[in-house]
């Protein structure tokens, strides 16, 4: 991805409610890996839930996840929640410098709604406390080093 499509989506996130009897509430959450393990090492990442209002128009949530694999997420005010519903979920990579973008740390599959497999139903009564089990991106093979020519 292109660091200004990089900023699109991302400035989806964060679509602004407009009242219209569309409901919010609280959403906070954890990534793990599937042996339990929280997924700290995706600090700064963001996840990001979809989904749509009463008014049936679309709306974005994100939350920027900390040291201990947590996030809470921000539709319009800090901390306000996701839109009422199912909710598809994402989790956006933290990339400080997109021309020299660190190792994948996370499977790519989950950076996309069609292919993340998260999914979560957000209710007004709560608790909407989520944890999605992510997995790590596969090692990419080494490249074999050439042979050289034996001296004789």
């Amino acid at each position: 991805m292109h660091s200004g499509t990089r900023t699109g989506a991302l400035g989806l996130a964060f679509l602004v409610l407009s009242g219209c009897g569309t409901g919010v509430a609280p959403v906070r959450g954890k990534l793990v890996y599937p042996d339990g393990s929280p997924a700290t090492d995706l600090k700064n990442a963001q996840v990001v839930f979809e989904g749509v209002g009463a008014d049936g128009k679309g709306y974005s949530a994100a939350g920027t996840i900390d040291e201990t694999g947590h996030f809470v997420l921000t539709t319009e005010k800090t901390g306000d929640g996701a839109v009422l519903g199912k909710n598809k979920v994402l989790v956006y990579p933290y990339i400080p410098d997109p021309e020299r973008p660190p190792p994948k740390v996370l499977d790519p599959k989950f950076e996309a709604f069609a292919t993340s497999g998260l999914a979560a139903d957000v209710t007004a009564g709560g608790p909407n406390d989520f944890t999605f089990t992510v997995e790590r991106a596969r090692a990419e093979p080494k490249k074999a080093e050439p042979k050289r020519a034996a001296n004789k």
